[in-house]
């Protein structure tokens, strides 16, 4: 559904949907071994590559990172609400109420 970068590019986040998480992917792994029953069917190429499954809440869509690199926030259209992501430990650390049916977010950094 949304796609974030870590600032390294060695991480990329992308939030699921209707599987209500967000998966990780190692974005340096160009090698992926593949399972023989996989490959013989056309399937699995990438899932090596997945290094993470967080759940969030109902329906992520829209997805971002706060400019330390983090967090990261998901808005969750089905349970209207926003869930903060701790990047460090990989667990979803809260989720705010906000009103029906969220799709996007955007963060900018404070005026100094």
């Amino acid at each position: 559904m949304g796609t974030a970068v870590f600032n390294d590019g060695k991480e990329l986040y992308v939030s699921t949907g209707r599987g209500n998480a967000v998966t990780v992917i190692d974005t340096e792994k160009n090698e992926v071994p593949r399972s023989p029953l996989l490959s013989a069917r056309g399937e699995g190429e990438g899932e090596e590559s997945i290094v993470a499954m967080i759940p969030v809440g109902n329906r992520a869509w829209g997805i971002a990172l706060d400019p330390s690199g983090s967090k990261l926030y998901t808005v969750n259209g089905a349970s209207n609400d926003v869930s903060v992501v701790d990047l460090k430990s990989r667990k979803e650390l809260r989720r705010i109420k906000v009103g029906d049916g969220p799709w996007g977010i955007a963060i900018v950094r404070a005026a100094k």
